[in-house]
């Protein structure tokens, strides 16, 4: 019952803001994308600029729960793909709290996971993807270190009986998502394909805010899935990047948490 009395005051807050307005538009040529993520509005809610965009992408911990979701319906009139992120689990359950958010979506909010949006000439391939723990060469030591030292195991519940998350349930997550970008990448498709997942596709983008068997929660080694892509979008390291691996452009633009520095620009506009 409090976790409903949070979310209703989340909404009453939301809902005294003005929306930022988008330029809504039929999509020709390349397309302007605001991205943002790590927005962490839990410890002090953004309000982003006003701007001109086609799309707007979330890379996940942008609230608790579904108040990044109702945050979102508000704050933006224009498309928005929300891929969730850890924290958004947080207090909740792994794989019913995500419906929970797909639920009070607006119409113009697609959440999504392990699933496909065209919009105009671009194809997003979306899911939160989570790692396997393998990034440091030893899964049974990362997972262990992992599953003591992340808060996601302490309060993030799994399973019927709403047990704690454990690293199990986190490989299977990751499995399903490469899965599902191993077969949508090989699909043919005219325009440009971008991933967008919260967890880090490679290492050498992850930055070095992380070291040891902890760092195997942050990044995957997905190269060759990399390769396949012209543009990936992600959160979760709080550590901004844009850069070319390749012929795809690797992106994250993480707000962080309050003072922290992490490159963050409330302007990020990309286009595809």
């Amino acid at each position: 019952m409090q976790l409903m009395a949070d979310e209703v005051a989340a909404k009453a807050k939301i809902e005294s803001a003005s929306p930022v307005h988008c330029d809504i538009r039929t999509v020709t040529g390349l397309m302007k994308i605001l991205i943002y993520s790590d927005l962490h509005n839990e410890f002090d809610r953004f309000k982003p600029p006003q701007v001109e965009v086609d799309l707007v992408v979330l890379a996940g911990d942008i609230d608790l729960l579904t108040r990044g979701v109702l945050w979102a319906n508000d704050t933006f009139d224009c498309p928005v793909i929300y891929c969730c992120g850890n924290h958004e689990l947080y207090k909740g359950h792994i794989d019913r709290t995500l419906v929970k958010m797909k639920a009070a979506a607006g119409s113009h909010v697609h959440v999504m996971q392990n699933q496909t949006l065209v919009q105009g000439d671009v194809r997003f391939l979306v899911g939160t993807a989570w790692t396997d723990f393998t990034g440091t060469g030893d899964v049974v030591a990362a997972s262990s270190v992992c599953a003591r030292e992340m808060t996601d195991f302490r309060i993030i519940r799994a399973g019927e009986n709403y047990r704690r998350l454990r690293p199990a349930d986190v490989i299977e997550k990751n499995r399903v998502t490469r899965d599902f970008l191993t077969r949508e990448l090989a699909a043919p498709f005219a325009g440009k394909t971008v991933v967008v997942n919260h967890h880090c596709p490679i290492p050498e983008a992850a930055g070095n805010d992380h070291d040891g068997h902890v760092s195997a929660a942050y990044f995957n080694r997905w190269h060759d899935l990399l390769a396949q892509a012209d543009g990936w979008i992600f959160g979760h390291t709080h550590c901004a990047i844009d850069a070319y691996f390749g012929k795809c452009r690797v992106l994250s633009n993480p707000r962080g948490y309050p003072s922290e520095i992490t490159g963050f620009d409330p302007y990020k506009i990309v286009e595809f």
